[in-house]
């Protein structure tokens, strides 16, 4: 994108997050020194449109940003104050600092993302009931199916019913599970996810869509306990882009059932780090398309894992947020590294 249109599309968007109104040329004319006239700056605020940056709402000449131009925005023009981080880790400690128990550090980190951000706090945790894997078993079934049976350091047994690979007789599918072992065996879940990633990556095996499952089953084991914590939803109730029925009902249901959020966390639990924004449809979340979705993986114990985050209007100040989730995922893993007590 050339220079000009990406200024003028960073001035549209912060205008628009700062009132939530179309934003039209001659305030971007006023707003900048951008050295341009009103009509110079329509003309290209009409290109941003054509590239599906930016929509007219109605027959107004303003403008708002698209998810896509959000999303540049985000990943490309946002530019977060240093200040912001320097007085997140001052007043952190004095926040999080005294709690004793691992459920109280993440009620509070809860509610410190609700205060900080005026938004919705969320925080996931899932212990495992293992650390690392021990051994791993192909069984055959049938002719299109294989069991998998995982055994924990802990002794546990998990099954998954994965795909068989065409063609694929007993005597390979013992030899692919002697390789599985060399490769897995004594490996936390994310050494897991990692090699089984680069298996299929290099597909030495020849069974990738085998591999896939596994890693499917790595990404969510069937055990441990999974816990969620949720602070300041009304605070939502107050904000215009929750005034839509359809929309506050979706959200509502969301954050009871959860079962959509953890659709959400499960991606960002497999990345390996750094704050995710989902931006209005970039979530897939029913009816919520004015909603946009901000996580981060912390980390814990080895057999702790957890995303935390919020849940707000899409018209967010992303470069404040992003920090503070930032932040606060970052003093969560300290925590918990720490030593807390296990309640």
């Amino acid at each position: 994108m050339k220079e000009r249109h990406e200024h003028i599309l960073g001035e549209v968007v912060r205008a628009y997050l700062g009132s939530g109104q179309p934003v039209g040329s001659r305030t971007i004319s006023q707003q900048g020194d951008l050295g341009l006239s009103p009509a110079s700056i329509r003309n290209v605020m009409a290109e941003l449109e054509r590239q599906g940056m930016l929509a007219s709402p109605h027959t107004s000449a303003g403008r708002v940003p698209t998810d896509s131009g959000l999303r540049y925005f985000v990943d490309s023009l946002m530019a977060v104050d240093p200040d912001i981080n320097r007085q997140l880790e001052t007043s952190m400690p004095g926040h999080l600092g005294n709690a004793s128990e691992r459920s109280m550090l993440l009620k509070k980190a809860t509610d410190e993302l609700a205060s900080l951000t005026h938004f919705a706090g969320m925080v996931w945790v899932h212990e495992q009931g293992f650390n690392r894997i021990n051994r791993i078993e192909l069984v055959p079934v049938s002719s299109e199916k294989v069991l998998a049976v995982i055994v924990t350091d802990s002794g546990e047994v998990q099954n998954r019913l994965v795909a068989r690979p065409r063609e694929i007789g007993d005597q390979r599918l013992y030899e692919i599970s002697q390789r599985l072992n060399e490769l897995l065996s004594g490996c936390s879940l994310e050494e897991v996810r990692s090699r089984l990633q680069r298996e299929m990556e290099s597909d030495r095996l020849r069974v990738r869509h085998l591999l896939e499952d596994l890693k499917r089953w790595a990404d969510a084991p069937t055990e441990g306990q999974t816990e969620m914590f949720v602070s300041g939803q009304r605070q939502l109730l107050e904000m215009p882009e929750f005034a839509v029925v359809d929309t506050i009902r979706s959200l509502m249901a969301a954050i009871e059932e959860r079962e959509q959020l953890l659709h959400l966390v499960e991606q960002v639990e497999r990345e390996e780090s750094g704050v995710k924004v989902f931006i209005g449809s970039e979530h897939a979340l029913v009816n919520m398309e004015q909603v946009s979705v901000v996580l981060s993986h912390y980390s814990g114990p080895a057999n702790i894992v957890g995303t935390l985050g919020v849940i707000g209007p899409r018209r967010m100040h992303y470069e404040r947020v992003m920090p503070i989730v930032d932040c606060t995922a970052k003093w969560v893993s300290r925590m918990l590294s720490g030593g807390l007590n296990a309640k």
